[in-house]
């Protein structure tokens, strides 16, 4: 059963990921493209962060977890290095420069009809909350990062296989 939104206390009503299942886009989409975790590697994710210091900090805390970690530093870099890679998973700063991180979701699911990789915005405000669902974002993690909500969306999203094995 998926576990509900959160957004450090909050509750939102939408659980990640209600749509992968059921969306046939999502099954059918860029069927061409494998994600590392499908082939038996170790997950990617892509942390999309203008903030050098975030980046360093998710890099290091899912290296430890035994992902494999690429980064952008703005919008642009991340539709690049998304169709690219095609990464299990997308940690999305809604302050990118030169694209947003609306602008990017908007292009990766809208323009790109890339919809097989999930979208988890990261960012300090909750006013963006509907604005980021409804752009195609999958899930949503407040900064200051929850370290538990984290580890519930990796686990959801990109569950590593051979971290459970060693765990």
């Amino acid at each position: 059963m998926p576990v509900p939104l959160r957004a450090n206390d909050r509750v939102f009503s939408q659980p990640p990921g209600d749509s992968l299942p059921s969306d046939p886009a999502r099954a059918e989409s860029n069927a061409r493209l494998i994600p590392s975790s499908a082939a038996g590697l170790q997950p990617t994710i892509l942390i999309a962060d203008d903030s050098d210091d975030t980046r360093a900090m998710f890099r290091t805390l899912l290296e430890l977890k035994g992902y494999c970690v690429i980064e952008a530093r703005d919008g642009q870099e991340t539709i690049d290095l998304t169709v690219q890679y095609n990464p299990g998973l997308v940690l999305l700063d809604l302050g990118l420069p030169l694209l947003n991180g609306l602008s990017v979701i908007r292009r990766l699911r809208k323009d790109l009809k890339i919809v097989n990789v999930p979208l988890v915005v990261i960012t300090g405000f909750d006013k963006h909350f509907e604005t980021a669902m409804a752009a195609g974002c999958d899930d949503y993690l407040l900064k200051p990062v929850d370290f538990d909500r984290l580890e519930t969306i990796l686990d959801y999203y990109v569950p590593n296989k051979a971290r459970a094995i060693t765990a």
